[in-house]
């Protein structure tokens, strides 16, 4: 919890906002970047983009890129990033995509997760392969996320001591 309270904090004083678009993690990463009170200055919105029929429906993806890629690849995790980003005319958005089981997918392991921070200076995108069940997956995929936002702020309060 302290660190949630830690980036919210750092959020707030930075005037910075964000928004997110999830699919595996089902809404676990929203959940988490609420919890802390006064959150709500700074997180915006999410979608819950869980379906390939929500990824193109919400956020006009290709069909043939979903077809393509199952709807989990670092290409769609920026893609949802961005979008998500313009969407609520946040700051950042942050994205995550993967599959939690309980069965693999054609060509893709159970628990890849791909997941993305953009914001006006650019994106990360990171792959990871998480151990677990299902919800363990949703769970850790999540808490990655809000150590790659952490991490991007962190980065960006150097450059701006500089």
């Amino acid at each position: 919890m302290k660190r949630l309270e830690s980036l919210i904090r750092i959020l707030r004083a930075k005037k910075t906002t964000v928004s997110v678009a999830e699919s595996c993690s089902g809404g676990y990463l929203a959940y988490l970047l609420t919890k802390v009170p006064g959150s709500s200055k700074v997180f915006k919105g999410g979608l819950i983009v869980y379906s390939l029929d929500a990824k193109k429906k919400f956020f006009k993806i290709s069909p043939w890129l979903l077809k393509k890629t199952k709807g989990v690849s670092g290409k769609i995790a920026f893609l949802l990033a961005q979008k998500v980003r313009n969407l609520f005319r946040t700051d950042i958005g942050v994205s995550i995509v993967g599959f939690a089981g309980p069965q693999a997918q054609k060509g893709i392991k159970i628990g890849t997760v791909f997941m993305c921070v953009a914001d006006k200076r650019g994106l990360e995108v990171k792959k990871m392969i998480i151990k677990g069940g299902r919800d363990q997956v949703r769970k850790k995929a999540s808490r990655f996320a809000v150590e790659l936002l952490s991490k991007r702020l962190q980065i960006n309060h150097t450059l701006l001591k500089k």
